[in-house]
């Protein structure tokens, strides 16, 4: 678990998976709001993993393969991105 919790989620914040962990759970902002608590930003590219963690921050049970796994999908779609240009 711990590897998981240390990988970077946003980074643009720069903050890993227990940073938006322990945000989400200090904050009761609707999603929309606390994202921009851990993003520091308006952008939409870490969008997938911060929606499904905050869901299960809400719910209780954190997945943090399935977020991990998020994570690893947002970053090679940015390198795909990136090399097509």
């Amino acid at each position: 678990m711990q590897e998981y919790a240390s990988k970077i989620i946003c980074e643009c914040g720069q903050k890993t998976i227990q940073d938006a962990i322990d945000i989400f759970k200090s904050t009761t902002l609707p999603y929309k709001k606390a994202k921009k608590l851990v993003t520091e930003c308006n952008q939409t590219c870490c969008r997938r993993p911060l929606m499904a963690l905050f869901n299960m921050v809400e719910f209780g049970e954190i997945d943090y393969e399935e977020i991990a796994f998020l994570i690893d999908q947002k970053n090679s779609r940015f390198e795909q991105g990136k090399s097509d240009e």
